[in-house]
């Protein structure tokens, strides 16, 4: 895989496209040979958003670092991934979820898939039908779940089941029947599996939703986002924004310093923009209800 270009260079779309295509089929094959089994239907562009480190509107990227993403229109809705598991994929969509009822906007959420769903339990799909005004049915937000703490499919296997891959993306379709904006959250990291076949990039792709990138803000997180966000664009996938969810909490006496979560996360949220400037990132700070700085979820949504 080529080499990033600086911030500062054009970057040729073609090429990088090109020089990455081999590569991804040699990485992805596997998954690539499901391409008929899930057929894109969503395709969306993001729209302009203010950076984190000046609070100025950047303009938009069609391209999204170097992959030019379809100019079809059709069901508005973002993909929540992340760069890892617990990244605080979930925080960063009931936000966006409570964000968008309070608009009076009909929100449809998915999470097609979950492991280490315990009954009795807190829930990530529990807690997204609350963020969304409980529409439907639990069960229709995530149609697919098991007990294990593993990967979806071997967390199924233990199980004896076998996840349903057609499901994965039917049920996401199922709820523009009734919402005016989609919400997926997919499972683990963007690059995690979720069947034997399909990785959640997978499913992102064939959905076409933008992406929202979401990872925990600690220590890393910068190269963990530039990893996600370069390989997500040699797949060609669109990336509305990054947000940056500040997991850990600040005590009284280290709120200052620099090695406190919130700094952290802000001056992450800082580097990243100056190597992703065509991109919106922001911070959500611990246990808030808005990023830093705030991001225009239904625009991002529309495109």
């Amino acid at each position: 895989m080529t080499s990033p270009r600086p911030a500062t260079a054009d970057v040729d779309i073609d090429f990088r496209h090109r020089t990455t295509q081999l590569e991804c089929s040699q990485h992805f094959g596997a998954a690539s040979a499901t391409s008929n089994l899930l057929r894109p239907s969503l395709n969306r562009i993001s729209s302009v958003e203010p950076s984190a480190s000046e609070g100025k509107p950047i303009e938009s990227n069609p391209e999204r670092i170097g992959v030019k993403a379809s100019v079809s229109k059709r069901f508005p809705g973002l993909f929540v991934t992340g760069t890892d598991t617990d990244a605080g994929k979930t925080f960063v969509a009931a936000m966006i979820l409570r964000t968008l009822v309070a608009e009076g906007i009909r929100v449809g959420i998915s999470k097609p898939v979950a492991s280490g769903v315990i009954p009795g339990s807190p829930q990530d799909a529990q807690t997204l039908w609350e963020a969304a005004g409980r529409p439907r049915t639990l069960s229709a937000v995530c149609p697919q779940s098991f007990a294990l703490p593993l990967a979806p499919h071997h967390a199924a296997r233990a199980e004896g089941r076998v996840i349903d891959e057609t499901l994965l993306r039917e049920g996401v379709l199922e709820w523009t029947k009734t919402s005016d904006c989609l919400i997926v959250e997919g499972a683990g990291g963007l690059f995690s599996p979720l069947t034997d076949r399909l990785l959640n990039a997978d499913l992102a792709a064939d959905l076409g939703l933008p992406l929202i990138v979401v990872d925990s803000g600690r220590l890393g997180c910068v190269g963990r986002v530039l990893a996600t966000c370069f390989a997500a664009a040699a797949r060609g996938l669109e990336i509305a924004a990054v947000v940056l969810s500040q997991i850990d909490a600040d005590s009284l006496s280290d709120q200052d310093l620099p090695t406190a979560p919130r700094r952290i996360a802000r001056d992450g949220a800082d580097e990243i923009v100056r190597h992703l400037p065509r991109i919106a990132v922001a911070v959500l700070p611990h246990a808030a209800t808005v990023t830093v700085p705030p991001l225009d979820w239904p625009r991002l949504a529309r495109g």
